[in-house]
């Protein structure tokens, strides 16, 4: 089985490399049909949506995080899952809108890599705020989360924070010794708080360090597990985990890319256009990354 796996920023996935797993640059333009980032192919067919995604690998890898679960324990991580997902994520979206300057400084995006583009990046806050950020302010109104005051809806992520907190209580996961579909997800969003650099300031992730240390723990305890090689991951991790690096440049292949529709994401991604391959090889780099 291969699988593609297409996120954000420019397809920069922790980790996605692994069990025959490959990150696929989309140039930041290409999405699933439905709209939706990130989405992965599976043997050529598409799947969207986190949820979904974890669903259908589930299926495909036999791997259930909930198997152990009883009948009452999975409608509480349900419920949970949903609260996360569908609430306490769209507060973390706000900040982003709401904040760009401080969203780029404190994930340290290069946004000339993750937009795929040789404009400065000075120039691409500019742009970054006045497009990226409006359209996330907008999903976050059209959602209703975006229609509060900012304490209000500070004060929606504090409290999902408080119910988290209050059901992990000193547990090492949420339902005891084994990690469950549920840490995996609070994982996922409380990381984007808890990793943000520390010279900026997110009264979130303050309010989660101080008065939430099992929460800080968890984060910290599900990265260890799952990644043991973090460090690394984010020091040397490929855009495009399938591209060889500069010094293998010659050594390119095209095996296993996936769909012919989708290869030229895979394999061009240093080249140009796949349909003027032999043309980009013979041009100097600058004018590769101009087409």
């Amino acid at each position: 089985m291969l699988v593609g796996v297409y996120c954000c920023w420019g397809g920069s996935c922790r980790g996605v490399e692994r069990a025959g797993c490959r990150n696929v640059d989309h140039k930041s333009k290409f999405r699933s049909k439905k709209g939706q980032l990130p989405f992965v192919e599976l043997n050529g067919e598409e799947i969207a949506d986190s949820a979904i995604i974890v669903k259908e690998l589930s299926k495909k890898f036999d791997k259930n995080l909930d198997a152990g679960l009883t009948p009452v324990q999975r409608g509480i991580s349900h419920a949970m899952v949903s609260m996360i997902e569908n609430h306490f994520s769209w507060v973390v979206l706000w900040w982003r809108a709401k904040y760009p300057e401080s969203m780029i400084k404190g994930y340290q995006v290069n946004l000339r890599n993750a937009l795929n583009t040789r404009l400065p990046n000075p120039i691409l806050n500019i742009c970054f705020k006045f497009t990226a950020a409006r359209k996330g302010m907008k999903k976050a109104k059209a959602h209703g989360i975006g229609l509060h005051t900012e304490e209000e809806i500070l004060d929606f992520g504090r409290y999902d924070m408080r119910v988290l907190s209050e059901f992990l209580e000193d547990k090492p996961y949420f339902f005891g010794d084994e990690p469950t579909l549920l840490d995996v997800v609070a994982f996922a969003n409380l990381a984007q708080l808890y990793f943000i650099d520390k010279e900026e300031e997110h009264p979130l992730r303050d309010f989660m360090n101080e008065c939430y240390p099992n929460l800080v723990g968890l984060v910290n305890r599900v990265k260890e597990r799952a990644f043991p090689d973090w460090d690394d991951i984010c020091r040397m991790i490929d855009v495009n985990a399938q591209v060889a690096k500069p010094k293998e440049q010659g050594k390119e292949t095209k095996e296993g890319t996936g769909p012919a529709e989708k290869q030229p994401l895979a394999d061009d991604a240093e080249k140009g256009k796949g349909d003027e391959k032999e043309k980009d090889q013979e041009m100097e780099p600058e004018d590769k990354e101009e087409k």
